[in-house]
């Protein structure tokens, strides 16, 4: 199921401190999707892993070959995340055995996964009230617990009707920040209409989302759904969108900079900075990506 958070657990294990003590800093993480370049990620995880000079691979089965050589040659503790991996044939395309070699996968399916001695499987599980109701007060009001002057009541109902999903909990908490009563009541009742999220339902899952997304303006809207034209799970530039509202939709660049902030105050995308530090410079946009969870595509 999307928005579970299994991206998000990876990216916590890779940065844990002793998971990079157990693998040396021996750590790759690998983004696959639906549709991906085989060729392209074989040779990251080349570059990424044997760092050396990467052979001039003629497909995808020579350079799964010389890889898969190189890695019986070498002996030492490497983690490789394969995310969001969607086929069977596309996984054990990127299987690989060795000496302290292990592999991490999440999926929504795990049929694709094939069952040996070695495979250990771990689902995640929706969240319960416990973990669900922090989450959502901190993305609605900035703190993990109600606060005394918000009402207890409805904010418990339009927690419990994201039914634990992680993503859920994030975007609409988001969404709910800083409105006024009639708009919590309005996003309960729109929540209380729709179909159950804790099943495999993608349409419910975005039925449910769609509160957060009814909170923008025209123009905003008009702007997030200009997401959908790029490749999905990949990196956008952020000059590369403000370009698209200014030329093509006319929006001021101060103005499309402020939809750009809203629109991830919201958590309906994601920015990054391609500098190593992990502090952000709004004021510079080329050092600026954002990226969507591919749910909200």
């Amino acid at each position: 199921m999307g928005g579970l958070g299994k991206t998000t657990m990876a990216l916590s294990l890779c940065n844990d401190k002793e998971i990079k003590g157990a693998f040396q800093n021996n750590i790759v993480f690998i983004t696959v999707t639906h549709s991906p370049n085989l060729k392209g990620i074989l040779e990251t995880m080349w570059e990424n892993i044997v760092r050396t000079k990467k052979p001039e691979f003629q497909n995808v089965d020579d350079a799964r070959r010389q890889l898969q050589q190189q890695l019986l040659r070498q002996a030492h503790r490497t983690l490789v995340v394969l995310d969001d991996v969607w086929s069977n044939e596309n996984l054990e395309k990127l299987l690989f055995e060795g000496e302290g070699y292990k592999t991490l996968v999440t999926t929504r399916d795990r049929s694709i996964i094939r069952s040996t001695i070695s495979t250990r499987l771990y689902e995640l599980p929706l969240l319960d009230d416990t973990d669900a109701l922090p989450l959502f007060c901190f993305w609605a009001f900035g703190q993990k617990t109600i606060p005394s002057n918000a009402d207890e009541q409805l904010v418990n109902q339009v927690q419990a009707e994201c039914k634990g999903l992680p993503l859920a909990l994030k975007v609409i908490g988001s969404s709910l920040h800083g409105r006024p009563h009639p708009a919590w009541e309005n996003t309960k009742n729109k929540l209380l209409n729709g179909e159950s999220i804790s099943d495999y339902n993608k349409e419910g899952l975005l039925r449910c989302l769609e509160t957060s997304i009814d909170v923008l303006d025209e123009e905003a809207l008009e702007c997030f759904l200009d997401l959908g034209s790029f490749p999905e799970d990949r990196k956008i530039p952020v000059d590369a969108l403000l370009d698209i509202w200014v030329y093509v939709r006319k929006i001021k660049r101060h103005d499309a900079s402020l939809i750009l902030l809203e629109l991830a105050s919201r958590n309906l995308l994601n920015l990054t900075s391609n500098l190593r530090s992990q502090t952000i410079n709004y004021g510079s946009a080329s050092e600026l990506y954002c990226s969507q969870h591919d749910v909200m595509r």
